[in-house]
């Protein structure tokens, strides 16, 4: 995963974190979009139709139920957590608060191999798909793990698996985006930020967003 990723953001396989790298975003964009359509090509999904369309994948389930396939959705390669100045209204002076934004490819594995590090979901880059669009799109492989619907996490429960993996809460004040205000974490031994925002086109949660400034 991390060498793929590598391997579309380039030699130098930098890291984009904070207001001084905002400008260099859209040249990595397109410089990242380039190499990506180069990518070895993933095989096609079991079926035409996909289990469901979420926030950010189009999920395929293997017949066997034994692995689900997840192809981005055109254009969008997830979602970050990033730093912005932004204006406080109470002293009127800018000060530093995350935001999230849109994911480059490399960011995309890179966030994967975050996940898969730390919480041991095993997640496997399957290569580019969509080749007929101006902007590839990617797809992972993961195991399928049985839902149950009628037993959802609560917010202790999330509180207690964050905190056992070493993470303690942001304050919210430091959380430009409300939808994730409560819900974004620190680890401060690695430097690593993970949020879980949520979109109503979805009954399902999104990968959690995380981002290793």
């Amino acid at each position: 995963m991390l060498e793929s990723a590598a391997r579309l953001s380039g030699a130098d396989a930098p890291v984009y974190f904070g207001p001084k790298s905002q400008s260099k975003l859209p040249d990595a964009r397109q410089s990242q979009l380039a190499a990506l359509a180069q990518e070895p090509e993933a095989a096609p999904p079991p079926s035409d139709s996909p289990a469901f369309v979420g926030g950010e994948h189009t999920v395929f389930e293997v017949e066997s139920k034994t692995a689900v396939l997840k192809h981005t959705l055109p254009g969008f390669y997830g979602r970050t957590l990033d730093e912005v100045n932004l204006l406080d209204q109470r002293t009127f002076q800018n000060r530093p608060r995350l935001t999230l934004r849109g994911a480059l490819p490399s960011e995309y594995l890179r966030r994967w191999a975050v996940l898969t590090d730390i919480f041991g979901l095993p997640t496997t880059y399957q290569g580019r798909t969509g080749t007929n669009t101006a902007e590839p799109q990617m797809a992972v492989a993961q195991p399928y793990i049985e839902q149950d619907d009628a037993d959802p996490p609560t917010a202790n429960d999330v509180t207690a698996f964050m905190e056992a993996h070493g993470f303690s809460k942001v304050d919210p004040a430091s959380v430009a985006i409300p939808e994730v205000a409560d819900v974004t974490w620190y680890r401060q031994r690695d430097g690593i930020l993970i949020t879980e925002p949520t979109r109503a086109t979805s009954a399902r949660p999104q990968a959690p967003a995380s981002s290793c400034p």
